[in-house]
């Protein structure tokens, strides 16, 4: 039998030590990881550039540490650099291919990005990495939801619900895929089941009534909106429906004072300013209507109603040159809406340049051919233009598509 001295082993194990691989790399790890806590407490400090320049830092130090990337892809995610984001995760994913969390992280990126595909291609490989992680399973059934495809989400939270019956959140995400999904009865039954797991849950009321309003059933849908703002008068988007159902019942001021309530709550929701704007225009606050809209459009600039809802109102109060750029930047978000050309051919019309409104009423009609009022809308500024011939076409044109007032205008302009 062969025997070792103690110095020989020991020799022995000093020379593996010295023969192990990545001793450098592990401190590179070290000061990587040193460098993402510096930028975790500068983030926490609200110094997003610093946070940058940490994590930037801890990649450069170690290039294959993949929670570096992702640090940084999320500071990217939440300041909406999103192609930045991507880059890094793609990075991280690259460096752990078979990271169901990175799958689950970019998957949510993608959706942001309306990728789609990307993102279902990304969930679906989490999910068969991960077949009984909840969370991911979860995320999936929310991205489904946001990407309004409801009967998947509704299969997705079938399966999660087989597993774990009594998570009433489950029951209640499912009742808002059913709400999706044009099923208000199959709404009611989930959001029921959710209240009698917690019957503290506001949003479990208001997702009924939003379900009662589907099935036109007007009063048990303000009773569950009363019993929602009861339970949690906090609840912003519970005043919000019921203003929203008030507006819809003709009950103005109900409704502006609900959406009043819904705004002292929550005043970053650029849908409620929208529909207090609404609601102001149909009670001729129109001051009012321009201001809510302006507030629509700063916190959501690209929101094409709110664009088009503002030009009308300035228009209404004689701002014709302000009237004539919202709609203008109207037409630049969706140069095919009909609507947007009408308005704006109005707005030409009031300023008297009635070649330049005809030509907007020229491309409405060419987009819609069946909608009645740029026929009749052309068919004055003709009849402005003294073209009565054929201005006079154009509102028999327009009334025979359904313009009522075509009839006045016709007596008037058209008896000869």
């Amino acid at each position: 039998m062969m025997s070792f001295r103690p110095s020989t082993v020991l020799l022995c194990i000093s020379m593996l030590v010295l023969a192990t691989p990545g001793t450098g790399q592990s401190t590179y790890r070290m000061d990587a990881a040193q460098l993402l806590q510096q930028g975790d407490i500068e983030l926490r400090l609200g110094n997003s550039e610093r946070a940058l320049q940490h994590y930037t830092n801890a990649i450069q130090t170690d290039p294959g540490y993949g929670d570096a990337y992702m640090k940084r892809a999320s500071l990217y995610q939440r300041l909406g650099m999103y192609t930045g984001a991507l880059q890094d995760m793609d990075k991280a994913l690259e460096l752990n291919p078979y990271s169901e969390h990175v799958l689950d992280r970019r998957a949510r990126l993608k959706v942001l990005m309306t990728d789609y595909k990307g993102a279902e291609e990304d969930r679906d490989k989490a999910v068969s990495l991960a077949p009984y992680d909840t969370l991911i399973e979860e995320h999936r059934a929310d991205e489904q939801l946001l990407m309004q495809e409801p009967l998947k989400a509704i299969r997705s939270l079938s399966v999660m619900l087989g597993r774990t019956p009594n998570d009433p959140w489950l029951h209640l995400k499912k009742a808002l895929a059913h709400l999706q999904a044009e099923q208000p009865v199959e709404a009611l039954d989930e959001a029921a089941l959710a209240l009698t797991l917690d019957s503290t849950l506001a949003i479990a009321h208001d997702l009924r009534g939003l379900a009662y309003e589907r099935l036109g059933r007007t009063e048990e849908a303000f009773t569950a909106y009363d019993r929602a703002v009861r339970l949690d008068p906090g609840f912003a988007m519970a005043w919000f429906n019921r203003g929203r159902a008030h507006r819809a019942a003709g009950r103005g001021a109900a409704a502006e004072a609900d959406l009043d309530s819904a705004l002292a709550r929550a005043a970053d929701l650029p849908q409620v300013w929208f529909e207090r704007a609404l609601v102001r225009k149909e009670l001729g606050d129109m001051e009012g209507a321009l201001q809510d809209q302006s507030r629509v459009i700063g916190l959501s600039p690209g929101t094409m109603e709110a664009l088009f809802n503002r030009s009308f109102a300035r228009k209404q109060l004689g701002d014709h040159v302000g009237a004539l750029y919202d709609a203008e930047q109207a037409i630049a978000l969706r140069p095919d809406d009909p609507d947007a050309w009408d308005l704006k051919g109005s707005i030409h019309l009031l300023l008297g340049e009635h070649g330049e409104a005809v030509a907007h009423y020229d491309r409405a009609i060419q987009l819609d051919p069946t909608a009645a009022q740029p026929h009749y809308n052309k068919g004055i500024a003709l009849v402005m233009a003294y073209q009565l011939y054929e201005g006079c076409r154009e509102l028999h044109r327009s009334q025979e598509l359904g313009a009522t007032k075509a009839a006045e205008a016709i007596r008037y302009f058209c008896a000869f």
